[in-house]
């Protein structure tokens, strides 16, 4: 057989469709987002009005079932997302995130916090399986030269719609929640709290009304919403999203990245060990090796240095989004004694920043490298860390002058928001450079999905720090715990700028010992992006 009529036979058969999947793999990202969101808020502000808890540890204890559930999915989603294609683990995921609000929904009926951490497991789970699918197929459609942008573009769609959703989820507790005493007369520390005596609105709670001042309708509206929207996720996956995947079983079984299965007939020509080609030479057809789970863990984690600290860079990357999505949000509203409104602007400014900056950063990361915007956004985010310790804690001893009540809570606001801001644009900075770090250091193409499942199981299980860095903050106090996670912080931004190396587009064709040689084909256009294919020739050898 010709060699080249052996690569037209695996060249791409793609329809043009990719501009319209990308939109379509955006809108599923706003979903998943805005249900992340509503999920979140509703959980952590049920916490102590409507289910009574009363340390802040408990009210984030969500996060370690979410955080153990989407790490797990993230391992695993790689592999699984090359054998079955992006498409059935994001129709997967969705079906598995129905759940979350349904168990919602029934936590509220039995007024069982339990429940609500029980559901943060189906929500990790689903978060894991479906963001990251959608993450490799935004990296399929956009191609190899723009891992920064399809990584930068997939995050910030998301976490705009976090920050958006923010907004929403404000608007249903003020209209949605009602609160009422359930004694008739309030404990002395209550009363000295809450010196109006008000128990209407969620915004009348405090921290020392807990179990007196009661609130219902967290898990009714917000869960309701969330229930929607995935639904209407699992539809569009199902009859509207298209299989993305750019190497097939066929294709990968010889180790050749073209995104069409071989023809039956050219299948079996080519399981031969020696097949003349045009030149008289041999064509050479090598079985791709596979590797397994714990072979992909020990390389990315250990064996690999620079994806060793990619790995470590993502945890702590997660580890400061737990404190901004719990403990900044609990001290802020329960300890501090912002309003909800106030509560929902700063950690908008954060979401909507965080988003903001990353589709800039993954853009500027493909040009610059990811060893710059690792480190500034981990050391970045360590400063504005310690922004909110400084100037919302410590009851205003490190501010100007001598505030009274309303100005001191006028300046904590304004300085919360300052660190929101200056947090969300550093981790944006981070983010989406994380993923194409952890791909540009695969082995090869056969193995960045699991590189990347790896990196993402450890970005994700920094979100089970929220839990501990609370208890910190129950046992000595916020603005300590706020140190110890910027020193963190801090130490894996150093980390990043002493050890590792850059690598952009991938790693070496040449280094698992296969030839691969582009072959221009200037007959054809590929129908993704408009520009001439070049497919791959297998490895030829001069007939002897």
């Amino acid at each position: 057989m010709r060699l080249a009529d052996a690569s037209r036979a695996l060249a791409p058969r793609w329809t043009r469709r990719a501009d319209v999947q990308l939109v379509v793999a955006c809108a599923l990202t706003t979903l998943l987002g805005g249900a992340l969101q509503l999920h979140k808020l509703a959980s952590l502000d049920a916490a102590g009005r409507e289910f009574a808890e009363t340390s802040t540890a408990a009210k984030v204890s969500f996060l370690l079932p979410f955080a153990l559930a989407k790490s797990c999915a993230n391992l695993v989603v790689g592999a699984v997302a090359d054998a079955r294609g992006r498409r059935r683990v994001v129709v997967a995921g969705w079906s598995v995130a129905i759940a979350a609000p349904a168990l919602g929904m029934i936590a509220g009926a039995r007024k069982s916090f339990g429940v609500v951490t029980m559901s943060a497991f189906f929500l990790g789970s689903a978060q894991g399986l479906t963001w990251t699918a959608l993450v490799l197929a935004s990296v399929d459609l956009c191609g190899k030269a723009r891992r920064g942008f399809a990584s930068g573009l997939n995050e910030t769609i998301g976490y705009t719609a976090i920050a958006i959703f923010a907004e929403f989820y404000g608007s249903m507790e003020r209209s949605g929640v009602r609160c009422a005493w359930t004694t008739q007369t309030p404990s002395a520390a209550c009363s000295a709290a809450n010196a109006a005596q008000t128990c209407a609105v969620a915004d009348d709670w405090v921290k020392a009304c807990v179990g007196e001042c009661a609130c219902d309708g967290y898990m009714r509206v917000p869960m309701g919403i969330e229930l929607m929207m995935c639904l209407i996720g699992l539809l569009v996956s199902i009859f509207v999203f298209k299989e993305t995947l750019a190497t097939l079983a066929a294709g990968r079984r010889f180790d050749v990245a073209w995104a069409s299965e071989i023809p039956e007939e050219d299948d079996k020509e080519l399981r031969g060990r020696d097949c003349e080609s045009s030149d008289g030479g041999s064509l050479q057809v090598i079985p791709a090796p596979n590797e397994s789970l714990k072979e992909a863990m020990i390389r990315t984690t250990w064996r690999n240095k620079n994806t060793a600290v990619v790995c470590y860079a993502a945890f702590c990357a997660n580890f400061e989004t737990a404190v901004a999505w719990g403990l900044m949000s609990v001290w802020a509203r329960d300890q501090l004694g912002l309003t909800g409104r106030e509560r929902d602007f700063f950690t908008g400014c954060y979401s909507f920043m965080k988003g903001f900056t990353q589709i800039a950063s993954g853009l500027m990361s493909d040009k610059i490298g990811r060893k710059l915007p690792m480190s500034f956004g981990l050391i970045g985010g360590a400063v504005a860390l310690l922004v909110a310790t400084f100037g919302a804690g410590f009851h205003g001893k490190f501010m100007s002058g001598s505030p009274d009540a309303t100005e001191l809570r006028a300046m904590q606001l304004a300085y919360l928001t300052l660190s929101s801001v200056a947090l969300g644009f550093c981790t944006g900075v981070t983010y989406p450079v994380l993923a194409a770090a952890a791909v540009d250091h695969a082995p090869d193409e056969r193995h960045y999905a699991s590189t990347l499942g790896v990196v993402r199981f450890w970005r994700d299980l920094g979100y089970v720090m929220g839990v501990p860095i609370a208890a910190i903050a129950d046992s000595a106090s916020a603005e300590l715990a706020l140190i110890l996670v910027s020193i963190v912080m801090a130490t894996a931004g150093y980390g990043v700028h002493k050890t590792y190396e850059e690598r952009l587009g991938g790693a070496d064709p040449h280094a698992d010992g296969y030839a691969h040689t582009p072959v221009a084909d200037a007959d054809r256009e590929d129908d993704f992006n408009d520009e001439p294919i070049t497919t791959t020739a297998i490895e030829m050898s001069p007939r002897a």
